[in-house]
């Protein structure tokens, strides 16, 4: 069965003219007098060939939703559609009237210590502190309450010269109270974040096939020994580390090869070949030779979800086989690549940032095309959020415009633009939402900026200005409202 949503994306793009030719199926009477009621076959026929807008798919998906609410099972009539199709837009009032938007403070620059690129900002729940990394490995330390700088430490890599050192990601692995840190010499580095010496390196992982660019690192949460860390490289290839007792050690010893950061030597050869019983890998190359920039373990989904600016695999879901190692990928289409992505647990959604301006939301088991499109944007969607306990997305783009939608009504609902920092040179930009907090941080290559909300939040209203005419439609039993603007 459609959800409510895939329903409503058929409900909006019809007009009146629609809905005469959908009611005209139905005024012909069978012989015993009765109102004409229709199969659903017959249904999804007559309204496709008769209204010629939208797809078979989508009139069995309204034809499903409608039969839910019938006690005439597998048939649908003219009054049940009515009943179905008011149903759902009394909820679209309701919503519009509880739709909840932020009010943002005025934006707060903080002091920075990065003089390049922030790759990645983390919320260290231990302690409550932000962490910061910057593309050269500089660290800062945050405080959770004002967001003051209250230390700052670079991190050490003794493979490449401290000018080369290029920092692509980091990932905080909380159960092990270590993070993760990629560089641009083909390694991913653990760095101990407990340690009396400040970060210490751990482990390094060498000899990696390709530069790995993002990383993800997930936890299960009633099993903390086991976790997954996951890589996607500028090669194409996702990459997938699967730890069976984390908590003991990520890597067995194998022998005594450190370097002269005392770190632990783990060669990629060695995970592929199963050497260390406590780690092992999957991989793909669906992306090649696209440069993956984001990837996800879904554990409620056991799936990998990546994406590129590769049309043909703009997303990317690897699923995981019962009992097997081996991945069943499934690939995503975009008109121009995906940048960035975002996953709603509640309702299983997943968000593309698109190159081509849109923000698409997709069910994770339907590649044909997407739940619904998110149009609005007017240059590249560069960074996507979804917030967890509300049904609303956070996006900005390239032109320095941060929206806000609400998924169920799929509108926008907030828009935010000129008060960002302007900047001359082509801008890496960062979104990082602490939902709990009501805290969304921004990065503008080495800048960093703090938007906040006020405790009052205003509510949205169907209307902007005062209701002075209500009509009723005979045709569909909605009713349209008129409104005016009181001059003074």
């Amino acid at each position: 069965m459609g959800t409510r949503m895939e329903v409503a994306q058929l409900e909006s793009r019809m007009n009146t003219e629609d809905y005469g030719k959908l009611q005209g199926l139905f005024l012909v009477s069978d012989p015993s007098g009765a109102p004409r009621s229709l199969s659903r076959t017959e249904f999804i026929d007559l309204a496709w060939s008769s209204v010629g807008r939208g797809s078979k798919e989508e009139y069995g998906l309204l034809f499903d939703s409608v039969v839910v609410t019938q006690e005439h099972q597998g048939r649908v009539d003219w009054g049940g559609l009515c009943s179905f199709l008011l149903l759902e837009l009394s909820d679209k009032v309701k919503n519009t009237r509880t739709s909840i938007v932020p009010c943002w403070k005025p934006p707060h620059t903080l002091s920075c210590p990065h003089r390049d690129p922030v790759q990645k900002v983390l919320y260290l729940q231990s302690s409550g502190q932000y962490l910061t990394v910057s593309k050269g490995g500089t660290v800062g330390l945050r405080d959770r309450e004002d967001m003051s700088l209250l230390n700052t430490h670079r991190l050490q890599n003794s493979t490449v010269k401290p000018k080369d050192l290029w920092v692509t990601d980091m990932v905080l692995l909380h159960n092990v109270h270590k993070i993760a840190v990629s560089f641009t010499s083909k390694e991913v580095c653990f760095y101990d974040i407990l340690s009396k010496q400040d970060f210490s390196c751990k482990y390094k992982l060498q000899g990696l096939k390709f530069t790995p660019w993002c990383l993800d690192y997930w936890v299960d949460p009633s099993h903390p020994d086991q976790a997954v860390l996951t890589i996607g490289d500028i090669g194409g290839q996702v990459s997938a580390l699967y730890f069976t007792s984390a908590q003991i050690s990520l890597f067995e010893r194998l022998s005594l090869r450190t370097d002269s950061d005392s770190a632990d030597i783990i060669q990629w050869n060695e995970l592929v070949k199963g050497k260390h019983p406590s780690c092992y890998t999957v991989t793909h190359q669906v992306h090649t030779p696209a440069w993956v920039r984001k990837v996800r373990y879904l554990g409620s989904l056991e799936a990998f979800v990546s994406c590129s600016t590769k049309p043909q695999s703009s997303m990317v879901i690897g699923w995981r086989e019962k009992e097997s190692r081996s991945l069943r990928v499934t690939s995503f289409f975009t008109k121009r690549g995906v940048w960035d992505m975002d996953h709603h647990r509640g309702l299983n959604l997943i968000a593309t940032a698109g190159v081509d301006h849109q923000v698409l939301l997709w069910n994770p088991y339907v590649t044909s095309e997407p739940v619904c499109t998110l149009s609005g944007h007017t240059s590249p969607v560069t960074a996507i959020r979804f917030m967890q306990t509300k049904q609303q997305l956070l996006s900005y783009s390239k032109d320095k415009v941060l929206c806000l939608w609400d998924v169920s009504r799929q509108l926008c609902v907030h828009r935010l633009a000129d008060v960002f920092p302007k900047t001359q040179e082509e801008t890496h930009t960062l979104l990082f939402l602490h939902e709990e907090r009501q805290l969304l941080l921004l990065s503008f290559n080495s800048l960093l900026l703090l938007l906040e909300t006020t405790k009052e939040e205003r509510r949205t209203s169907s209307h902007e200005h005062p209701v002075t005419c209500v009509l009723y439609n005979s045709l569909f039993p909605t009713q349209c409202r008129n409104t005016t603007q009181t001059t003074k």
